[in-house]
């Protein structure tokens, strides 16, 4: 009798992609010849940066400073020089009129985010995202040096989130913005470019 019978094993399913996690190492690389400390001073300074995005859009503008240097200063692993700086640049981009909406009050903070893409999980957290009348807004933070040529580990993860994101909302358009933070800079990935990466064939020099 099938009920005599044991059940079938089931397959385990597939670890999800996680955009997020291969972004860490790629965005904290550290530079030919400069050792694991550097590279682990470089982490604990973009970690601070992105605390700092969460946190500071959330507290009255004329207190952001006081509280910037709070964070810093509870930091071990972050110089007070290196802190000041991070501060500077940090300020520096909440100032920027084309994210006002992403630092608004409708704005969320390290969101997650899962789903399923191309018949793979997906699972990853977007650092803000601004929902607005047909339209949403979806920056990345990257406090690295800002490269001539994107990495396409940067694109891949921004489709990714882009792709979860036309499902919630398939009738708005996605914008999904790298922001450079030493540089202050702003870098669009148009819908074209993203679909690309969807499919890593078509990406230059990995046909």
């Amino acid at each position: 009798l099938w009920l005599e019978q044991p059940a079938p094993v089931e397959p385990s399913p597939p670890r999800p992609l996680r955009p997020s996690q291969p972004d860490e190492g790629a965005r904290m690389a550290p530079a030919p010849g400069t050792g694991i400390g550097a590279a682990s001073t470089a982490m604990a300074r973009g970690r601070l940066a992105h605390r700092l995005f969460e946190i500071l859009p959330a507290i009255a503008p004329s207190q952001r400073a006081d509280a910037a240097r709070r964070m810093v200063a509870s930091q071990t692993d972050v110089s007070a020089e290196a802190g000041g700086v991070l501060i500077d640049d940090v300020m520096k981009v909440m100032a920027m009129p084309a994210l006002a909406d992403l630092f608004s009050e409708r704005a969320l903070a390290e969101v997650s985010i899962s789903g399923v893409v191309g018949g793979d999980g997906v699972a990853g957290q977007i650092d803000r995202l601004y929902v607005g009348a047909g339209q949403v807004l979806v920056a990345d933070f990257k406090t690295g040096p800002m490269p001539q040529v994107t990495p396409a580990a940067y694109t891949r993860q921004m489709a990714l989130y882009a792709a979860l994101l036309e499902q919630i909302y398939p009738d708005d358009d996605i914008v999904t913005l790298l922001v450079w933070t030493e540089a202050a800079q702003i870098q669009e990935l148009s819908a074209d470019a993203r679909q690309a990466a969807l499919n890593p064939g078509d990406l230059p020099g990995t046909a």
